[in-house]
């Protein structure tokens, strides 16, 4: 990992789990001995309600001195592009592999410069392995094979019990709860699949 990390999770398709996914993620660092800035461009400020719930509760999960900064924003449009896209060294677009979602990210990603291609790792969230998804996925390695730029993180299945309660705010790191074996298998194969480059 560099110095400092911009890590910035985008997307034009609303819903998909940007702001778990980043939540997750600071998580995931923190447990693995990181440090992390999360900074919230989202007009939701889901991420940074969570920072305050979290802090609220004695657990600091950013800090503004940080090595990696993650940034969850609201999309791939406006003001965030500029300031953050523009600037990421790993560009995360979370998505869910149905029809929809892919001709969104897929037309992004086909609208922008060859040198943000190059950052971009999508990650299929809610995986439920249904047929429709599954030609989603193979449709898509397909597309980043013909251009030659972009990543397909492994992603993360649909499991309404474990990742929606984070938002809840807490008192220690994810990791360090009772956490399924599984769960954790998944988490880290597609964080670990984000951050290498």
């Amino acid at each position: 990992m560099n110095e400092s990390t911009l890590i910035v999770f985008t997307g034009d398709k609303g819903g998909v789990g940007k702001s778990t996914l980043a939540v997750l993620m600071t998580e995931w660092l923190l447990s693995q001995g990181t440090k992390v800035h999360l900074v919230d461009a989202d007009p939701n400020q889901t991420a940074k309600i969570w920072t305050e719930k979290c802090e609220s509760r004695g657990y600091k999960a950013s800090a503004p001195d940080a090595p990696v900064t993650i940034a969850d924003t609201a999309g791939t449009s406006g003001a965030s592009l500029n300031k953050y896209i523009r600037q990421a060294d790993i560009i995360v677009v979370p998505f869910q592999p149905h029809v929809a979602d892919l001709e969104t990210v897929v037309g992004w990603f086909l609208s922008i410069n060859a040198e943000l291609q190059g950052r971009v790792v999508f990650v299929p969230n809610r995986l439920t392995h249904t047929k429709e998804q599954r030609d989603g996925l193979e449709e898509l390695r397909k597309i980043l094979k013909e251009v030659g730029r972009g990543r397909l993180a492994p992603g993360l299945a649909d499991r309404p019990a474990v990742y929606p309660p984070l938002f809840n705010g807490r008192k220690e790191n994810f990791f360090n709860l009772p956490v399924d074996e599984k769960v954790k298998q998944e988490v880290h194969a597609t964080f670990r699949s984000i951050m290498k480059r």
